[in-house]
């Protein structure tokens, strides 16, 4: 006996809808962030005024659902804890027009919607250029990154162009040890050589990466390599949350909205700021694709133990 199964036009259709139809309701998704990502607000949140920061922008539109979601997120924390930030990118020559394009677009939504102080190129922060080899490129900033960013200038509010290093950002940078935190929002495997080259350096590393890095991601941070990740769209939507209600922060109830048993500190968020986006609104339509997924397999599994009894009439 030969089944016919499911026409393939049925399944793109309920595909689609499956994966746009939630696009249009708020639908709550019940949960609490992983250990990784609790670790990663809290460090990101511990940052002062002033403190340094130096951000690699490793992704480019290929995984701007995972990645540009997270880089959206960490620059809107960094712009309201007033962090100077240095961007640098390596691997893949788009990966700077990327990072620009969204420091645009998060730095615009500061002043006009959340009404902050303005974010300013120079004197808060500043590009510190693109390096094609990675493993290359991120050994020489841990041995000597006034050399390996010696030739970057910037244009300063007079208009003239001048090192980086004369910037506000940079111009206390003597050596990678000098940055309160390395972040690498990445789609490849620079995580892999910032730990190899810069775990040394007892500068704290923050990750976030795309779904398919988090098992080996996650071997970095029980390590102790890392000090917090933020893994696929779960941790885009772990860090939006946290972000909106805070870490262990009580609400009108009296019960804690986001939650975390090992990161134990009380870490007030930005209520009624800019914070939900891409993992808010995307991740209850994973779980709408996955349950699809899971029935077609099931239906599938039904219809070939069907066939086979047939065939054994």
């Amino acid at each position: 006996m030969k089944t016919k199964g499911i026409p393939k036009f049925v399944i793109y259709l309920l595909l689609i809808i499956f994966t746009s139809v939630p696009l249009f309701f708020s639908i709550p998704v019940p949960g609490q962030p992983v250990d990784a990502s609790a670790d990663a607000f809290k460090a990101l949140m511990n940052l002062k005024e002033g403190d340094e920061v130096l951000l690699a922008s490793d992704w480019t539109g290929s995984t701007r659902g995972e990645s540009m979601a997270n880089m959206k997120s960490i620059l809107r924390i960094l712009m309201r804890k007033r962090a100077k930030v240095a961007i640098w990118s390596t691997a893949d020559p788009q990966a700077p027009r990327v990072a620009q394009d969204v420091m645009a677009e998060v730095a615009k939504e500061h002043v006009e919607v959340d009404k902050q102080p303005a974010y300013k190129r120079w004197d808060d922060w500043i590009i510190a250029g693109y390096y094609p080899n990675a493993d290359v490129a991120i050994n020489a900033v841990a041995k000597d990154i006034r050399n390996a960013f010696s030739t970057r200038k910037e244009t300063n509010p007079e208009g003239k162009l001048k090192s980086i290093f004369e910037s506000p950002v940079m111009k206390n940078i003597k050596t990678v040890s000098d940055f309160d935190l390395i972040i690498d929002v990445t789609a490849s495997k620079t995580s892999d050589f910032h730990v190899q080259f810069l775990s040394a350096q007892k500068v704290p590393l923050l990750f976030a990466v795309t779904g398919v890095m988090v098992p080996e991601t996650q071997v970095f941070y029980n390590s102790g390599q890392c000090v917090g990740f933020l893994g696929g769209l779960k941790g885009v939507f772990d860090l939006e949350q946290m972000m909106e209600n805070g870490l262990n922060i009580k609400g009108a109830d009296g019960k804690v909205l986001t939650g975390n048993s090992k990161v134990t500190d009380e870490i007030p968020g930005f209520k009624g700021m800019s914070n939900k986006g891409s993992g808010t609104k995307y991740y209850p339509t994973l779980h709408f694709a996955l349950l699809l997924m899971i029935v077609l397999i099931i239906i599938g599994n039904v219809e070939m133990f069907k066939a086979k009894k047939g065939a054994q009439k």
